[in-house]
């Protein structure tokens, strides 16, 4: 029974094509024909005959692939820039263990991460996972700017500053102002 429908099916599909191949056919009156009328040919004289080195210097068209990558090198992945160990992590994830006054402003900080590694900053540094910049290192800790868009305006961005502050032997923990 299933193949006596399938072979009905096939025949259908036969009939209805040859069906509209008469039907085409039968419009353009029975005859082929070309496409649009040719134009005449102007006369023309015959092309000179080049000489030896004129069929030397002749060349065809070449691609030269200098400059450009090669179509089947699988591309490099794409990765964000390296931010260090020290921007991987929030702010408050981070604590200061020390800090060197050097003269001239240039003071170093030592910060502690939640992953027991350390790492040294210095004012311009980016730190954190916002891509805060530390603007300042005083003896009691660091001011980082860090900037946002602004959820009441998104056209504006705000810049928030955050205070982390040295933890010292009287236990305080990490302010942010």
């Amino acid at each position: 029974m299933e193949i006596k429908k399938i072979k009905l099916k096939a025949v259908l599909a036969f009939a209805g094509m040859m069906i509209m191949f008469l039907i085409g056919f039968g419009a353009c009156g029975g005859q082929i024909t070309k496409g649009p009328a040719e134009k005449p040919k102007e006369e023309s004289l015959p092309p000179a005959e080049e000489s030896e080195e004129g069929k030397a210097t002749k060349l065809a068209w070449s691609y030269d692939p200098t400059g450009k990558r090669d179509p089947f090198e699988i591309p490099k992945p794409l990765t964000p820039p390296d931010l260090g160990t020290c921007g991987n992590y929030y702010l408050d994830q981070m604590w200061i263990d020390g800090i060197i006054i050097g003269g001239g402003n240039k003071n170093i900080a030592h910060i502690i991460l939640p992953n027991a590694k350390d790492c040294f900053v210095k004012v311009g540094d980016v730190i954190g996972a916002n891509k805060g910049v530390v603007k300042d290192i005083r003896s009691d800790g660091i001011i980082v700017e860090e900037q946002f868009l602004d959820p009441v305006d998104p056209t504006k961005i705000r810049v928030v500053d955050k205070f982390l502050k040295m933890e010292t032997e009287s236990g305080t923990q990490m302010l942010k102002k």
